[in-house]
């Protein structure tokens, strides 16, 4: 028997001394049997760790302490008195005991038990055995927390033990009676039930994925970039030789009738910060050619943004909606409303309420994207 030498400080949590003392009394069986305590006593410091606290301790034993094995035990049990073990209460006994379960995915699975492999759920029918009579209950009368404890099994094994109980000894006998194929043949069903469930989310996870395509980067975006640090100063209208009515007449800057003089005279100037978030938003949509490809992508960039702010929410430079395809870039001089050179926005034709409204800023240096809702 191998008797691991003992230190006797405290420093290792899994040295007890007192199962040291014993396992050195179980080896003086292999001395002599007319053999003297002193012999048997001289011994024990064979067996300790070299210059640890029980070596030093045996060399200070007085001759008397060493005359005798009761003199030497008495000595033992002063040095290291025995640590009475915390005791668990019945109602801890009874919290573990109905809070003890057998996973769905350990069915049919080997663990060992009292130095022998065995399945799990003959391990787990053990376990609540132990729990049951620490929490005082007679198993052999009584089936008190059976009907609870019954349902911590999976429904499968359950399945198999039908039936009522008279007490807690027939249920656990019941369990530990499952065959061996029983239990083989319910874990490969429960395993099998399990790959179709992982297959199927794996499924839907991939057509989330493809509802929403991943869309290139936009070719736009250093542009837009650079637009948005320029300063952009006040147009002063050009002035056009007064017609036969006798008034100077602004022909190409005639405003839309319906249209208020300032559109965007509300609109509050954005800090840097509100700037510069704004610039990242924006480079972060991609802007699509007018091409088939393009205008799928563009269909896609709408439903994404939809499902993100909702169908009737309105643009604003928090939310920047993606813009139409073959549209100029942003702040490139372009229509405020359709995104096209050559005309300007109060000239615009298009249809107000298909229109976003581009606006460059005079007191602010960047960009502000909103929606034209009526």
């Amino acid at each position: 028997m191998d008797i691991e030498p003992f230190v006797g400080d405290g420093s290792n949590p899994r040295e007890n001394p007192h199962n040291f003392l014993r396992k050195w009394q179980l080896s003086l069986t292999k001395l002599k049997k007319d053999a003297e305590d002193k012999e048997k006593v001289s011994s024990f410091q064979l067996y300790c760790s070299v210059g640890s606290a029980a070596d030093e301790w045996f060399d200070e034993l007085t001759l008397e302490q060493k005359s005798s094995m009761a003199s030497f035990i008495a000595a033992f049990e002063k040095r290291w008195p025995k640590v009475k073990a915390a005791k668990k209460t019945r109602a801890e006994y009874e919290v573990e005991l109905l809070g003890h379960k057998l996973a769905e995915e350990d069915v049919g699975k080997k663990v060992e038990l009292y130095g022998q492999e065995v399945f799990t759920h003959m391990a787990w029918a053990e376990k609540i055995r132990e729990l049951v009579q620490g929490a005082g209950v007679d198993i052999t009368t009584s089936s008190i927390y059976l009907g609870q404890v019954r349902q911590n099994i999976p429904d499968a094994l359950q399945d198999e033990l039908k039936g009522e109980y008279a007490n807690w000894e027939g249920y656990l006998t019941a369990v530990k009676g499952l065959s061996a194929d029983t239990v083989t043949r319910i874990s490969r069903r429960l395993q099998e039930a399990r790959t179709e469930k992982q297959s199927i989310a794996n499924q839907l996870a991939e057509l989330q994925r493809m509802r929403i395509p991943q869309l290139p980067a936009s070719p736009t975006a250093p542009l837009r970039r650079a637009m948005a640090n320029t300063s952009i100063s006040d147009i002063r209208p050009p002035r056009f030789p007064s017609g036969q009515g006798g008034g100077a007449q602004n022909i190409l800057y005639q405003r839309v009738p319906g249209q208020t003089a300032n559109t965007f005279s509300s609109l509050p100037a954005l800090s840097e910060k509100e700037l510069t978030d704004l610039r990242t938003r924006i480079d972060s949509i991609p802007q699509q050619p007018d091409t088939p490809a393009g205008q799928t992508a563009y269909k896609a960039q709408i439903t994404a943004w939809e499902q993100q702010h909702g169908t009737n929410t309105r643009v604003d430079h928090t939310k920047p909606y993606p813009l139409t395809p073959g549209t100029a870039p942003t702040c490139s001089g372009e229509c405020f409303k359709c995104g096209a050179h050559g005309h300007i926005g109060p000239l615009c034709a298009i249809n107000r309420h298909k229109a976003f409204v581009r606006h460059s800023g005079i007191k602010v240096t960047g960009m502000l994207i909103v929606a034209d809702e009526g």
